[in-house]
């Protein structure tokens, strides 16, 4: 993984071709969702407030038992495409969403977070000024709800958080090549999707700007602290059995 610092990120691109500028307008959000009837509207407003024409939110209703559906049908926006989902998780829901997308460009989104203002102009614009890079990212930020149940990591905000799949605009050809999302992962498949692409060659840039709102409520998966301890030891387990797969592959090869 390489970072190519973190530049003011305006937004403006240079001169392009027909073929790039098709490409750049073609941007796909995935929302995966599920029992999320409180939160959801805001967080695709604030991505169609951000799109342009030829852009897309597919949001991914993972077998919802709330008002969810409900939500989401009284949207009326060509933008935005419902897409049933398994009940597999929020890893299944998302590869439902990216085995639909039609965009050059890639973005996911919590049902619960919100994109800032301004945001995807300047991440795409980066991105469509260093062909080099496969993802940009920006800062966090956070909403406490009056539910919201606070410890230290929760307070730590205004930094660059790459293993956030929210914070970033992915470049679609990175993304295909390791296969999207572990779905056998309750809990840690983020960090997991961040070490994959690292492994796969991830070359990164950071902007100076924010580009997630966090949100925090009473009904976060990562308010079972209890578990984070196995999630992190999951990942890990993963990438050494990778390491141990690679090494062994190239000792083959020699």
């Amino acid at each position: 993984m390489t970072s190519a610092g973190s530049p003011r990120c305006p937004g403006e691109a240079p001169a392009a071709g027909k073929a790039e500028i098709a490409a750049a307008r073609e941007t796909s959000v995935v929302i995966p969702v599920r029992n999320g009837a409180r939160f959801v509207a805001e967080a695709v407003h604030s991505v169609l407030a951000q799109l342009e024409p030829g852009d897309e939110i597919l949001a991914v209703d993972d077998m919802s038992t709330d008002e969810t559906g409900g939500v989401l049908a009284s949207i009326a926006h060509p933008a935005l495409r419902v897409l049933a989902g398994n009940g597999g998780g929020v890893a299944a829901a998302r590869n439902v969403g990216l085995a639909a997308a039609r965009g050059a460009f890639i973005a996911f989104l919590d049902h619960d977070d919100i994109w800032p203002a301004g945001r995807h102009r300047a991440l795409i614009g980066r991105l469509k000024q260093e062909a080099g890079l496969d993802a940009v990212f920006g800062r966090v930020s956070r909403r406490f709800e009056p539910d919201a149940r606070i410890n230290a990591e929760s307070m730590v905000e205004g930094h660059h958080a790459y293993w956030l799949v929210g914070a970033g605009l992915y470049r679609r050809r990175l993304v295909e090549r390791i296969g999207g999302f572990a779905e056998d992962m309750a809990m840690g498949e983020d960090v997991d999707f961040y070490a994959r692409l690292s492994e796969a060659g991830l070359r990164l840039g950071l902007c100076d700007l924010h580009s997630l709102v966090r949100r925090h409520h009473d009904l976060n998966m990562t308010n079972d602290r209890s578990q984070a301890v196995s999630w992190r030891l999951e990942v890990l387990r993963r990438k050494l059995a990778r390491v141990r797969v690679a090494s062994a592959s190239r000792q083959h090869r020699d």
